[in-house]
């Protein structure tokens, strides 16, 4: 027949190609430690502001740092949680150094109170 045309013959497609075999996955990324300087330093200066601070009121330079340091690191993790850490040395830190206060308060007045008293006789 000759007004017949025959189909053209299929294109050929190439087959995807094929992994050769499994690949793991990327490791985890690493976890980031949080900084706890300030917090350590808060509280390792408000308990030697209790045992040694009393002895000798070495206390009296080391409690007010305490203090100031652990606020400051309670405002910095308030701030940014995941880049610091340590809210609770933060605060041992400033109850320990509220602690050597109050400690020594009392011992200001009782001593206070002996003289006043020791006095009036």
């Amino acid at each position: 027949m000759p007004g017949r045309q025959s189909p053209p013959p299929p294109q050929y497609i190439p087959p995807s190609p094929i992994q050769a075999g499994w690949t793991a996955p990327p490791p985890p990324a690493y976890p980031i430690n949080p900084q706890q300087s300030l917090a350590v330093t808060s509280l390792i200066l408000g308990v030697a502001s209790v045992t040694l601070g009393l002895c000798c009121y070495f206390g009296i330079l080391t409690a007010p740092i305490a203090l100031v340091l652990g606020i400051v690191s309670l405002v910095q993790i308030k701030n940014d949680p995941k880049k610091y850490g340590g809210k609770g040395m933060a605060i041992g830190g400033i109850v320990t150094s509220g602690l050597y206060f109050g400690i020594l308060l009392l011992i200001i007045l009782f001593y206070g109170l002996g003289f006043i008293l020791s006095a009036v006789r």
